[in-house]
């Protein structure tokens, strides 16, 4: 008798190949058999009436930790609510470990407030056992995350490296990943990241090659230098033949559009020379960042008490006011997604703000940076549509949300709705515009993240891969979030089972934290 049995399903397998009808047997947290049809008995049977039955999304590009809702909110609502069973948390620069000292986990401060919080860990080993000691929705699999590295070692100096730091910096990397992690991410355009050499960033790529990790890459700039912070990336990877991807990949502000089609051709030309380079996009017009990231670098080189200073000065200040005058972003539009709650601006914009202030929309940025905490966050509406498009269908891309696990209840701050979103609007623009294949639309998804990140057993449905499955109805599937109110799960997805057992039954949460956490072997 198997535990469930899955019958009358579309079949979309994750390899690419084309739905088949099928019934799928599983025991435990194995699928054990696949065919046309299936009469064995079975502790539960779910009759999926021809809907689609695809292997459980793999988010490559997971924020959950930087938001703390890997112990905030393990069920990770909404996630689990649209399809996603696996995660890869450690993005960006930041990861949860290993803290080597106290300013290591500074690296997260510009998303979630830290105050209060207790860490129990230090290595990246004792953080892997202690996140196995907790119960998840989801698969949980992390990097780590260069300037978690970096700043454990230099804290807030912005600097070089000493030969004995970078000795320092390779050992505790290499540790990392044969404790379990996939490999390491940098986020370049952060402070603490600014002005780290390539001579760095190679020595670091080599283990990762070595070792057979990923290397996830936030170029250094998406905007004005795009192109050069792309070569940057792709140089690294000629160099050291790592496994490169490169992160959130677009191309902001409609003064630097017209580069995007120069930094496709040179992912493509790399790509057909043998490197091995990808990237993840998100299907939305809006980015999500902290709002102190629009500063010349100067100003934030050194962290949060050194660009204070700078704004006390009445000549660094007007310094700064001046670029942001000459930054051709479109400031009054910007939506404020949080603030600190002694300086509650969520949910208006940044021109209302500096009009109730009677000061120019620059001046207001500088005041809500001052005076809104370390975490300030805000939308600005600065990608083309139909390169969006061109993205999430690329050959070359994966898609991802670039957030986080959260439940539908919080409402002290606004959320980017790529997290509650990402792949049911994906897969609503695939089927909708004619865009792409379903079985193409799932790989990406699927089959395509697993095999860059090196899960075993997932992303395919086959005789002896893990049970992360989900049902979903092709023709209602669709995001409901939207900028003002993020905090609206999808529709048209019916179950989501991980490692067998269900998260997501009937369209509804079911609570349980069937979720393993992963180590890279």
């Amino acid at each position: 008798m198997y535990s469930l049995l899955i019958k009358n399903c579309q079949l979309v397998d994750g390899t690419g190949e084309p739905p088949r009808k099928a019934d799928v047997a599983i025991q435990g947290d194995k699928i054990v058999n696949i065919d046309q049809s299936i009469n064995i008995e079975a502790e539960s049977v779910i009759d999926a009436g021809g809907k689609v039955l695809a292997p459980g999304f793999v988010d490559l590009q997971n924020h959950s930790d930087s938001y703390w809702q890997v112990f905030d909110n393990p069920r990770f609502d909404s996630l689990i609510t649209q399809g996603f069973t696996s995660i890869v948390i450690g993005n960006c620069g930041a990861s949860l470990a290993p803290l080597l000292s106290h300013d290591a986990l500074l690296s997260v401060q510009k998303w979630h407030n830290l105050e209060g919080t207790n860490i129990n860990w230090q290595s990246f080993s004792e953080y892997i056992e202690e996140l196995s000691r907790h119960r998840f929705a989801c698969n949980v699999a992390s990097l780590v995350g260069y300037s978690t590295l970096r700043r454990g070692i230099v804290g807030d100096q912005v600097r070089s490296l000493e030969k004995e730091e970078l000795a320092a910096l390779k050992k505790f990397l290499s540790e990392s990943i044969d404790a379990g992690a996939f490999g390491m991410s940098s986020g370049l355009s952060y402070s603490h990241e600014i002005i780290i050499s390539e001579i760095e960033l190679y020595e670091l790529a080599k283990i990762l090659t070595q070792k057979k990790a990923l290397f996830s890459i936030h170029l250094r700039s998406e905007g004005s230098e795009v192109s050069e912070a792309v070569e940057e990336s792709l140089d690294i990877a000629r160099s050291t033949e790592v496994n490169l991807k490169i992160s959130h990949f677009k191309v902001r502000n409609e003064n630097n559009w017209q580069k995007f089609e120069e930094v496709i051709q040179k992912i493509e030309n790399a790509y057909h020379k043998g490197y091995n380079v990808h990237f993840d996009a998100y299907p939305y017009t809006a980015i999500w960042q902290p709002l102190y990231a629009y500063l010349p670098r100067w100003a934030i080189e050194g962290g949060r008490q050194v660009m204070l200073k700078h704004f006390e000065n009445p000549t660094q200040k007007n310094k700064i006011l001046a670029y942001l005058n000459n930054l051709n972003v479109k400031f009054p539009s910007m939506l404020v997604a949080s603030t600190a709650n002694k300086l509650n601006f969520m949910g208006k914009t940044i021109g209302q703000i500096a009009k109730n202030m009677e000061v120019s929309s620059e001046q207001a940025v500088l005041h809500i940076i001052q005076n809104g905490g370390s975490e300030v966050l805000v939308f600005e509406e600065s990608l083309n549509p139909d390169q969006v498009k061109q993205a999430i269908f690329h050959p070359l891309s994966f898609v991802a949300t670039d957030g986080g696990g959260f439940p539908e209840t919080v409402k002290d701050k606004l959320v980017h709705p790529r997290c509650f979103g990402s792949a049911p609007k994906f897969l609503h623009m695939a089927l909708a515009e004619n865009a792409m294949p379903l079985e193409k639309a799932i790989k990406k998804l699927t089959s395509g993240p697993a095999a860059k990140i090196g899960l075993k057993k997932r992303g395919e449905i086959k005789i002896g891969n893990f049970a992360d499955l989900v049902i979903f109805d092709p023709a209602k599937i669709s995001s409901q979030a939207s900028y003002q109110n993020p905090y609206q799960f999808s529709q048209g997805i019916d179950y989501v089972f991980v490692n067998g057992k269900p998260a997501l039954a009937e369209g509804k949460l079911t609570s349980q934290l069937p979720g393993y956490v992963l180590r890279k072997s």
